[in-house]
């Protein structure tokens, strides 16, 4: 399996490595053996993806690999073929805008974008790069050349034209993300760098995971979902991020208690006991009522509002760790850490 894992990144590899070689082909005039090798390295970009497709080792390195090899190897072959025909120029000035436009969509954005159209435009280009070779010492075959060098032109263009597209889509999600953050960050800032708040850095949650770092995710979650349908975001960050403000980790509680008295059905009166001593100029009915309540059904009293409908379900899907993870599920349970 671990072969499978590498074989796809070893034929995108190859292009790279034989560019070069490419290149010196050309330049000396070797253009049988320069077209020979450029039908066997088109093929492993056929390969490369299909094997990675066929095994499920897809990978984003293995995308990045892949788009690299291609732009390395067209660049390379179409300045041998600039110095035979001038019409090659205008398929390199194209290559390069798209991949400019490409680099820039995942440095602003973190995005490897691959497009159908893009796709489709690289198989174009290699297959009218190979019909240029091959015209070079067989000039029979010119009039493929010539279409397979507009129609590479046409959808170098659509790529590019959907290629600036997505830039525009992608930067504009970004920025959209940003300045949620921002907003959401002013809304709970102070409680975030609260000393007593923070030292639920240290207070172990589910699995794998800090009771501030579960809040923070209940939070911005119950943020972002009642910003959209227009709910009070506000509250329900605020609650979020103290539904869990509780005393002490409960994993280090040894004591014997009976089953109402145990953690999952008193944490919620601690958190909002809490939340009123330490920010109290936070408190509103709606925040009070949702911290209170976030464990319903094990607090068998249901929230008031929809803010607190939105916490409690969040915290369960959040919390689903224990399905996941049956050691930390055992802890619940048991007066010592699972190992």
């Amino acid at each position: 399996m671990k072969i499978k894992k590498i074989i796809p990144n070893i034929l995108t590899i190859i292009r790279i490595i034989v560019t070069p070689v490419a290149i010196y082909l050309g330049l000396k005039g070797n253009y049988k053996a320069l077209a020979i090798m450029c039908i066997f390295v088109s093929l492993t970009d056929f390969l490369d993806g299909k094997l990675a497709r066929k095994w499920h080792v897809c990978s984003e390195l293995g995308a990045k690999l892949d788009s690299i090899a291609d732009k390395i190897l067209a660049i390379g072959l179409l300045i041998i073929l600039i110095l035979k025909n001038n019409i090659y120029f205008y398929i390199l000035i194209l290559e390069i805008l798209i991949t400019l436009v490409n680099v820039i969509t995942f440095l602003r954005a973190n995005v490897v974008e691959s497009l159908l159209i893009g796709k489709i435009k690289t198989w174009f280009l290699f297959i009218t790069l190979i019909l240029g070779i091959v015209n070079i010492f067989f000039p029979n075959i010119h009039i493929l050349m010539n279409i397979g060098i507009v129609l590479t032109l046409i959808f170098q263009t659509l790529s590019l034209i959907f290629y600036i597209r997505s830039y525009f889509l992608y930067t504009g999600k970004k920025k959209a993300l940003i300045n949620l953050y921002k907003e959401y960050y002013e809304i709970v800032k102070d409680i975030l760098h609260n000393k007593e708040f923070c030292k639920r850095k240290k207070y172990e949650h589910h699995y794998n995971e800090s009771v501030y770092e579960h809040c923070l995710r209940v939070s911005f979650d119950a943020f972002c979902i009642a910003k959209k349908y227009k709910l009070d975001y506000k509250s329900a960050a605020i609650a979020g991020l103290l539904h869990d403000f509780y005393d002490k980790p409960w994993q280090d509680n040894n004591e014997k208690k009976p089953l109402l008295k145990k953690h999952g059905f008193v944490h919620a009166k601690e958190a909002l006991k809490n939340s009123q001593k330490y920010f109290k100029e936070y408190m509103n009915d709606k925040i009070e009522n949702s911290i209170e309540r976030h464990m319903f059904p094990l607090n068998i009293t249901p929230p008031k509002y929809i803010e607190g409908w939105l916490i409690v379900l969040i915290d369960k899907v959040d919390s689903i760790d224990f399905l996941i993870h049956p050691s930390a599920f055992i802890k619940c349970f048991i007066n010592k850490k699972a190992k």
